[in-house]
């Protein structure tokens, strides 16, 4: 079972004291805040997909009238395989989180082992980059399921709409009333039908925001410690420079110091 879950994820001890970490140590905790931001929103989004889905059953299981009716079969259906789509999400959600409390757990291990040094390239800590982008795939995938859903249903009820008009028109005609030219919204029905996949759809499509948020938060995170390693690369010298700035050294000193005196010939003198 995900750990994650127990708590929301601002809340979890380790996220906690990680941040605590970074402001203590003057570092911005910016970005990683509004990558948790982004988490929490798509987890209370999903989380009230799911609760207007079930309200949604309670309400056709207290429906009286046509109990049996083949439409509401169907919406009952609808809802309870639309309710495990969002289940599954929230536990790829959740999955996230556990990864964000390992990196938060790994960062904070890191600095008492290593110093500030270890929080200066955060990003090393969080590869969720691919948890989210194929939560980011999973979520059109679904989004594109909910639409043709719709399309299907609102042609569907176009069709009976247009055909119980063509009923009322023959019923006008044979009573001598003129025939019903304006065409109006599909009716109640399928509303009714479609208003599961709306509120998934609606869910998802603000989820997926937030994904693409998330994502676009790591990039900068990953750019500034590129960044970061092109300017120190930039500062230190090569080794061919070091080994030509000492010689350099070298050359000088021996050019300063004094010509050591020549050393006198022994000889026979006469």
């Amino acid at each position: 079972m995900s750990t994650a879950v127990e708590v929301p994820i601002m809340e979890n001890e380790h996220v906690k004291e990680f941040l605590s970490i970074m402001q203590d140590n003057g570092k911005d905790t910016g970005n990683i805040t509004e990558l948790l931001s982004y988490v929490t929103t798509m987890e209370s989004q999903l989380t009230k997909a799911v609760e207007e889905l079930t309200s949604m059953r309670r309400e056709l299981a207290g429906m009286r009238e046509e109990h049996d009716h083949p439409v509401r079969t169907a919406l009952e259906k609808a809802a309870r395989s639309l309710e495990a789509a969002i289940n599954e999400t929230r536990q790829r959600l959740n999955e996230i989180k556990d990864k964000i409390v390992d990196g938060c757990k790994q960062a904070v291990t890191s600095f008492k082992e290593n110093g500030i040094a270890a929080l200066n390239g955060i990003a090393k800590f969080f590869r969720i980059k691919p948890a989210l982008e194929s939560l980011r795939n999973n979520l059109q995938g679904d989004i594109k399921h909910d639409q043709a859903a719709i399309a299907k249903i609102e042609s569907i009820g176009a069709q009976y709409h247009s055909a119980g008009m063509h009923l009322r028109n023959v019923g006008r005609a044979l009573s001598g009333k003129e025939a019903i030219t304006a065409i109006k919204p599909n009716g109640k029905l399928a509303k009714l039908a479609a208003a599961p996949f709306r509120t998934e759809m609606k869910c998802l499509q603000n989820a997926l925001k937030d994904t693409n948020r998330a994502i676009a938060v790591l990039d900068r995170l990953d750019r500034a410690v590129q960044q970061k390693a092109a300017e120190q690369a930039e500062r230190k010298p090569s080794v061919k420079e070091t080994m030509q700035k000492l010689q350099k050294q070298i050359n000088a000193e021996r050019a300063d110091s004094p010509a050591p005196a020549k050393a006198k010939h022994r000889g026979t003198e006469l």
